[in-house]
């Protein structure tokens, strides 16, 4: 017997179906089959069951097309368990028949695209397009496919089905298989075996005719219950839209009655579900209903009482506090989370009996949305923190595992840079496999950067690119370089340092990081390996051992802290030996490449758990997908954009089905308007809608989704406010921009408000808490005991030695990416730490031609006659600073002089290097800077406080572009007095000292600049250009100064300490 139930609540079909399964129980070992389209419908529905009984147990939810499939089986045992004719199979034997037809007449639109080349990887995506044509065929066409087969060809997909089928007597496929169970149903008085007692389809909102009939007949032998969602308790299968109405009413002569209307949001988004609801009709059965009429009020509640009654009533005023229906226009996908966000937490305070399982958001490409879910939901903290959880979002996209595995199965085409070497490294499978942790990889990424790696195994990929053969940064190079710092050391006496055969070692690969050093080499000597098994063709056995063998080479996911990396791993072997089975089934032998490979698995492999995540944790996001039509108390819709909602699905030219429209056809466009149908009659309480409205360029109008515009237009038409205004102006709100938007903070709208606090701006939010409002604890007496090294690292930046030695905060920098390409030309820094290595070279007396072996060895040089060019420009810059030097040291014998004295309460120790009868020569190549300045100061001030016999008390500085002449200081204590004050009020306190903008500032007074020296010190301290760097933009100073410092008491600092400097400069100028 067939019964069809009927409601307006999925809860009610629900509870029918609990009270059914307990009234006739079944043995204990006979399994409750209930059919559904959809794993989120069976894990509602199996927690729904659970509640009702107190456990759900020895229920089994198979898809129509895999339980018709096991009734075949039943039937025939010689069935196998996946059909030749399944998509899978059907893709290879397809790719394996379509080289035959390249000169087939019939086959010329097919050749062209194939081109004359016929490549692999557009043959199989052709393969695959043509085969979901088939099995879309077999399901809704099933006619086709026996003319197909009797040889009534008309067009080239005709020719290839019957190529495919022409040596099979008995194909089995559902089209054939179908017909013979129709047969055996109708022919036959007794059941077949195997049938259980009863069946349940629940939640269907669609079914191919050829199925219907299927259980139609089958219903003669068993009980089958059709659990079916209908919106209203009247007939709803001839509804027709407004605009249909109004071309039969101008077809019609005056004195005929007139049509009444019909509603017209059921009208028009219906459509799937009136098909469907009709081909119920027609079919004989028992009717069952639980409908339940919604309870009036709200204006959610209206709207689906007005579909349960099959009518518009008049416009009706609601009130301003009813939020049962919002809307939402943003600037971008990010500000839709951030004020979905904020409109839950306004939620969860209204209604404190609402809870985050209770709602679900729903998008059409969760894809899109899933980063910005995890930056704005993943971030929040305390009680401000939503739990949720994302499903339907693709294992590739998160799963660094297998992220790491595609990405190694494009070896054959990588040159092997170094980023994709350490992001493969980054996956924790693959540290534990080669015994690597996350200091070991920061221990590589340092390698890496010092020996200057770019890409390539060795010099015969460069030579494979028709690039010159030379090892110069590439992997090779760089092991070679720590394997021989491992074996020698870089430096011997009297040498600065040694090459070895032209390489040069790197220091520091001692003990543990020769391990670390050791795994590395492992790994990219695998990695080279692999690159050249994975570049042959092999047949698809071949590839199953190879690619199973790669990934025990590469991953490890035991232990018992692994099971997330073990499932993620066994979801790729599953897909592995998924592909093995889908060739054995097209007997498909051929030989393949790697990019086909890759193509299949990356489209294969799907998500994981991704039921179990449904309803699993907090609030659900998901994607859009069909029979999702489950209850819940908030219903969000996000991503109702103009072109992303309805889902476009480009016909394809050679699609049949497009050309012969027949009632119960799929269409995606259809499918999406009936899913926006059932997500406004599954929203209990609210209904929340969110789109991009507005451009984030020019802040110019988006319209939203036809779907959602057509609905504002109706809710214009149905409700209007109590003072009789259009009611979008009460339930739509347009967001700014921006999060930190006054508006949000500023009380003037009650619909714009943000739970962020850190967002709110500064003139409004209450002023952050000074850390200095007063100064920090008084230091031990250990903090004046100081070398004159220290105290130079504090003047250079008192903000830094401050947060670091006093507070131990460290900020580190961005992580820099490293450069994937060889050097073409020597940035700032790198010229710079040249000309200091050949500086020292050349005072050193050594050959500084001679060290241009060394620099090439470490990877620092352009290649060819462009590095010998730099090279040589750089030490030409040397050179004539070391003329400039030489004209100043001194031809005594510098030693150096230890010291430890005290200053008041200060104890200063260290030692003065470099002394000679001259006094002290300080050089830097590069352009002076305040902290050369104030370094220098300090060996002055000490040597003139030592008092050294037979030594001038001078010190001289040369920079690139400069020389300053320290001249003696008669009265020094006061002096170091001073500094060391200034170093213990910045051991408490911030010092408004600072190395570019206290110099530029007192350039300008000595100048007699007036008041345009601050101006001067503020361009230097914020240049006003993002693209430009200024020492605003140093962390610490962001973190001590969010406002700026230049003021009265940062003039008074550098004019104090920069004054003594020029008193006793010769000349007096900086």
């Amino acid at each position: 017997m067939l019964n069809i139930v009927y409601s307006n609540n999925t809860q009610n079909l629900a509870s029918h179906l609990a009270q059914q399964v307990l009234k006739a129980p079944l043995s204990p070992f006979e399994q409750e089959t209930i059919l559904v389209q959809s794993n989120k419908l069976s894990r509602w529905l199996t927690l729904f069951l659970a509640q009702q009984h107190g456990i759900a147990a020895n229920l089994v939810f198979p898809f129509p097309s895999a339980y018709i499939w096991s009734v075949f089986r039943q039937l025939w045992p010689d069935i196998p368990l996946d059909s030749p004719y399944s998509k899978s199979a059907l893709v290879w034997r397809i790719y394996a028949l379509l080289p035959r037809y390249s000169d087939v007449a019939g086959f010329e639109s097919v050749s062209t695209y194939l081109g004359e080349t016929n490549e692999p990887l557009k043959r199989y995506q052709l393969a695959e397009r043509l085969a979901d044509n088939f099995d879309q065929y077999l399901m809704f066409r099933p006619d086709w496919i026996r003319q197909w087969e009797k040889g009534q060809t008309d067009n080239w997909q005709s020719q290839l089905w019957y190529a495919l089928t022409e040596h099979d007597t008995e194909p089995k496929h559902r089209a054939y298989l179908l017909e013979k169970l129709h047969d055996k149903l109708k022919n036959s008085n007794t059941p077949p075996e195997g049938l259980p007692q009863r069946l349940h389809l629940f939640g269907l909102t669609a079914l191919p005719p050829v199925y219907l009939q299927t259980f139609t007949l089958l219903a003669r032998y068993i009980d089958i219950t059709i659990y079916t969602l209908s919106p209203s308790e009247y007939y709803w299968g001839e509804l027709i839209e407004t605009k249909q109405h109004h071309r039969v009413a101008l077809q019609q002569s005056p004195d005929a009655v007139p049509y009444e209307p019909d509603h017209p949001l059921l009208a028009s988004l219906g459509k799937q579900g009136m098909t469907f609801f009709r081909q119920l009709q027609e079919i004989e059965h028992q009717s069952i209903s639980y409908f339940e009429p919604p309870e009036s009020g709200q204006m959610l509640a209206e709207l689906q009482a007005d579909m349960y009654w099959l009518t518009v009533a008049e416009k009706s005023p609601v009130i301003e506090t009813d939020d049962s229906i919002m809307v939402h226009s943003c600037h971008s996908p990010m500000r839709e989370m951030e004020v979905l966000y904020d409109q839950l937490l306004a939620m969860f305070e209204r209604d404190p009996d609402l809870s985050p399982a209770d709602i679900v958001v729903m998008t059409p490409d969760i894809g899109v949305y899933a980063p910005w879910i995890e930056a704005v939901f993943g971030s929040a903290k305390g009680d401000q923190f939503i739990p949720f959880s994302i499903t339907d979002y693709q294992s590739q996209s998160e799963s660094q595992l297998i992220q790491t595995f595609l990405s190694l199965l494009q070896l054959p085409s990588s040159r092997l840079d170094v980023e994709m070497v350490l992001s493969a490294l980054a996956c924790p499978a693959v540290q534990k496999q080669f015994l690597l942790d996350e200091t070991a990889i920061e221990w590589v990424r340092t390698w890496c950067r010092h020996t200057h790696i770019r890409w390539g195994f060795d010099q015969q990929d460069k030579q494979r690119l028709n690039l010159p053969a030379t090892d110069a940064n590439t992997w090779r190079a760089g092991l070679n370089r720590l394997m021989l710092g491992f074996a020698m050391p870089l430096t011997v006496p009297n040498q600065p340092v040694r090459l070895f055969d032209g390489e040069l070692g790197l220091d520091g690969i001692q003990g543990e990081k020769a391990t670390v050093a050791a795994a590395l080499c492992a790994f990219i000597e695998k990695l080279n390996l692999w690159r050249e098994v994975l570049d042959k063709p092999q047949t698809i056995l071949d590839w199953h051992s190879h690619l199973n063998h790669c990934l025990d080479t590469f991953f490890d996911t035991s232990g018992r802290d692994e099971q997330q990396l073990d499932a993620e791993l066994m979801a790729v072997r599953k897909q592995l030996d998924k592909l093995l089975e889908s060739a054995d089934q097209a007997s498909f032998a051929d030989e393949v490449g790697i990019e086909l490979m890759h193509s299949w698995l990356s489209s294969h492999l799907e998500e994981l758990n991704g039921a179990e995540r449904f309803m699993g944790y907090g609030v659900t996001f998901c994607g859009m997908v069909p029979v999702r039509s489950i209850p819940f108390d908030v219903v969000c819709l996000v991503g109702m954009n103009d072109a992303d909602f309805p889902r476009r699905q480009p016909g394809l030219s050679f699609d049949l089905l497009t050309q012969d429209h027949r009632e119960g056809d799929r269409s995606r466009r259809e499918d999406d308007r009936y899913l926006f149908l059932e997500a406004i009659l599954s929203a209990k309480k609210r209904l929340y809608l969110s789109y991009v409205g507005a451009s984030i360029v020019d802040n110019n109008d988006i319209p939203p989704s036809v779907l959602l515009s057509d609905f504002q237009d109706f809710l214009s038409m149905r409700f209007e406010t109590q003072s009789g205004g259009d009611i979008l102006d009460q339930i739509k709100t347009k967001h700014p921009l921006q999060p930190f938007s006054y508006r949000y903070f500023d009380g003037m709208d009650d619909k714009l408000f943000s739970f962020n606090a850190s967002q709110c701006p500064p003139q409004i939010v209450s002023p952050k808490a000074d850390w200095f409002a007063s100064p920090l604890p008084e230091a031990e007496e250990s903090w004046r005991h100081i070398s004159v090294d220290q105290l130079a690292r504090f003047f250079a930046h008192p903000a830094k030695f401050l947060l670091r030695e006093r507070l131990h905060i460290q900020l580190q920098p961005d992580e820099q990416v490293l450069e994937t390409r060889e050097p073409f030309q020597l940035d700032g820094l790198s010229s710079w730490q040249l000309r200091q290595e050949l500086l020292e070279v050349n005072l050193a007396s050594a050959p500084v031609a001679a060290y241009r072996d060394i620099v090439r060895a470490k990877g620092v040089l352009p290649h060819g006659y462009i590095g010998d060019a730099w090279f040589d420009q750089e030490v030409d810059k040397v050179m004539d600073f070391s003329e400039r030097l030489e004209q100043l040291r001194s031809e005594s014998v510098a030693f150096t002089l230890p010291f430890e004295f005290c200053v008041e309460r200060f104890q200063l120790e260290g030692q003065l290097e470099a002394v000679t009868e001259q006094g002290l020569l300080r050089y830097r190549l590069a352009k002076l800077k305040g902290k050369d300045v104030m370094a220098a100061w300090l060996d002055h001030l000490v040597l003139n406080h030592l008092h050294p016999e037979g030594i001038a008390l001078e010190t001289r500085l040369i920079t690139e572009d400069n020389m300053l002449h320290f001249l003696p200081v008669n009265n020094v204590t006061p002096v170091l007095n001073k500094l060391l004050d200034y170093y213990w009020q910045g051991c408490h306190q911030p010092l408004k000292f600072f190395d570019k903008a206290s110099l530029a500032y007192f350039r300008g007074v000595i100048a007699g600049k007036g008041d345009a020296a601050i101006e001067q010190a503020r361009k230097v301290w914020s240049s006003g250009n993002l693209h430009v760097t200024s020492e605003q933009d140093d962390p610490y100073y962001q973190l001590l100064y969010p406002d700026s410092p230049l003021d009265d008491l940062f003039t008074e600092i550098a004019e104090q300490i920069y004054q003594d400097i020029v008193s006793h400069l010769q000349g007096g100028k900086l």
